[in-house]
């Protein structure tokens, strides 16, 4: 039994690669120009031992630079789509590795039967999809972050497991090192440890707690010593085996309960962690003086939100953004589980532990989004990190409620209860996989197009932002199919003509929002293509500007991305 539900797993491990690995050449997405850059500069710099020069983003974005710089082995380093390609899928076989490592470590938090619903809730949620596809740092973020979570959860119900915690402050480490957002779990862990206070006499002193997060952060701290090129100096060396000594020597302490204020481990600890982080502050303070940059700063391009357009779109907006890119079953699912949990919570040890553990997974939410929506720059992939968490949710609600209707038919129904029961459970998957599932592999390789069933009624394009690039690398592919696409220029606004001239045959101008309306002679082009994004954000109208007669509007899920228009004539505008 056991090896058939491992080979199980494997089997639905390989199939939830199918959507991350097919196509990943598809429709460059926003800064991942950028990153590809940024990318072969870092990997440029550590090739030739200029290590202080990997101190080039403040995401920092090292993990992002470190996986998609891998492909500098094994192709010529341009910006280019097989470059593209290379670098989405060394970032995807880590995001893939994760979510199985996720899973195995959730079988450990839950058994059994939450795992294969957390795995297709997690492997098919169309916005984390959508991210992993990308040369950037939220989706590898999001990982880092959602195996920090579990490794912590699974340490606080047992704290003589301290190689736990000890993998739990290296994920931390990469997440931190992915992107700084990733310290918001620090304000997530005192509640976590708080609600899992052991009962024990000693456990009331404040001490055994600040010994696991010094524990923690000095695995942290580790970790990003090691993986930042920028670090790796003598000085930088000598701290990183102090840490690791010290850190031993804490944890031994506490293993042992020998663990005291006049402990020597537990000073020289903390007197290490202290060194590390005020040297690593002098040496990338960039980092921080740019993060708060970020915060305090919204982004040059404009937000079109409830028909309006803003910098800064308010608190709405996160809010909003999870019920549009969530799935139709996902925050029911939620608000079930949590509302069973709490209503089980006293029948068992096992049961407050789940609602335990569904109170901290909702209040990382909460938290998360709170400290998004504190910000003025606001994008909706900053609140991918969430996603992960309320999809492990919706997982024990699906179980939640399959259990439930099973007690239900023994209740009601005397006369073979159990076929009745794995009829209902059979329907009940085969519905979750129609409404959950289906819709999102349906739109290979353009998940970043998935919108909740439920938003359907409504045009998302007089709502919110729509900026999934699809619509132009799709424009570019019916371009190519001209018979001399090569000869032919073609005219796209302004922050499309970014995504499609990687893919068109030939020449590309771009419409600048700056000279629309000023007295300059456009260039002479055969056709123009209008963006959807520059079109809400008001940069370009959406019938163009050169007069053309509209001759293809390419859709996907609904939704209008982008026109192209025939001109027929060119001069003075």
């Amino acid at each position: 039994m056991k090896t058939r539900l491992i080979l199980l797993g494997l089997c639905l491990f390989l199939i939830a690669a199918i959507p991350r690995f097919l196509s990943l050449e598809a429709h460059w997405s926003s800064d991942e120009t950028r990153w590809l850059r940024r990318s072969a500069q870092f990997m440029s710099a550590v090739k030739k031992g200029a290590y202080s020069e990997t101190l080039i983003a403040y995401h920092p974005g090292v993990t992002t630079m470190w996986l998609a710089g891998l492909r500098t082995f094994f192709t010529e380093t341009f910006v280019n789509v097989e470059n593209l390609a290379y670098a989405r899928w060394f970032i995807g076989i880590v995001v893939w590795l994760g979510i199985g490592i996720a899973c195995f470590l959730l079988y450990q938090l839950f058994g059994k039967w939450i795992v294969p619903a957390s795995f297709a809730c997690l492997a098919y949620s169309p916005f984390f999809l959508a991210q992993t596809r990308r040369v950037h740092t939220d989706a590898l973020a999001t990982t880092f972050i959602l195996l920090t979570v579990v490794l912590l959860l699974i340490y606080c119900q047992n704290r003589s497991r301290h190689r736990v915690l000890i993998f739990a402050g290296i994920t931390f480490g990469l997440a931190l090192m992915s992107k700084s957002y990733a310290l918001i779990l620090l304000l997530w862990m005192p509640l976590c440890l708080f609600l899992f206070r052991h009962q024990e006499k000693r456990a009331r002193s404040f001490l055994p707690d600040l010994a696991v997060v010094l524990c923690f952060l000095n695995s942290a701290a580790i970790t990003t010593l090691f993986i930042w090129p920028v670090f790796w100096t003598l000085p930088f060396g000598i701290l990183v085996v102090y840490l690791f000594v010290s850190t031993y020597a804490l944890s031994r302490a506490v293993n042992k309960k020998t663990l005291s204020l006049k402990s020597f481990s537990f000073w020289v600890s903390l007197a290490a962690l202290g060194v590390t982080c005020i040297r690593s502050l002098q040496t990338v303070w960039l980092v921080f003086d740019r993060v708060g940059w970020a915060v305090l700063t919204p982004h040059e391009v404009e937000h079109f939100f409830l028909g309006k357009v803003v910098n800064d779109p308010g608190w709405l907006f996160y809010p909003l953004v999870l019920t549009i890119k969530s799935t139709p079953l996902m925050l029911p699912l939620v608000c079930f589980a949590c509302f069973f949990l709490w209503k089980q919570r006293k029948r068992s040890k096992a049961a407050t532990l789940q609602f335990k553990i569904a109170l901290i997974l909702v209040s990382g939410v909460l938290l998360f989004t709170v400290c998004f929506s504190l910000t003025d720059k606001k994008f909706a992939r900053y609140l991918l990190p969430v996603f992960p968490l309320l999809e492990i949710l919706s997982a024990i609600g699906f179980v939640e409620a399959l259990r439930w209707g099973g007690s239900q038919i023994h209740a009601h129904f005397r006369q073979r209860p159990g076929t009745l029961k794995t009829a209902f459970i059979a329907i009940s998957c085969l519905v979750f996989f129609f409404i959950q599932v289906l819709p999102v592999l349906a739109l290979r390789p353009f998940y970043g197009t998935y919108y909740n069933l439920c938003w359907k009624v409504a045009d998302l394009t007089k709502i919110i932002t729509v900026n999934d690039p699809s619509g132009v690398y799709l424009a570019a592919v019916y371009m190519n199919q001209k018979s001399d696409a090569g000869q032919i220029p073609v005219q796209v606004s302004d922050l499309g003509s970014e995504y499609f001239q990687y893919y068109f045959k030939g020449r590309t101008y771009r419409t600048d929002k700056t000279r629309i309306g000023a007295p300059v002679i456009l260039p002479n082009t055969d056709y123009e293509v209008i963006y959807i994004r520059d079109s809400q954000i008001g940069w370009v109208p959406q019938e163009g500007v050169k007069g053309g007669t509209l001759e293809h509007v390419i859709t996907i899920n609904g939704l209008n991305l982008a026109w192209i228009y025939r001109v027929e004539t060119e001069g003075m505008r």
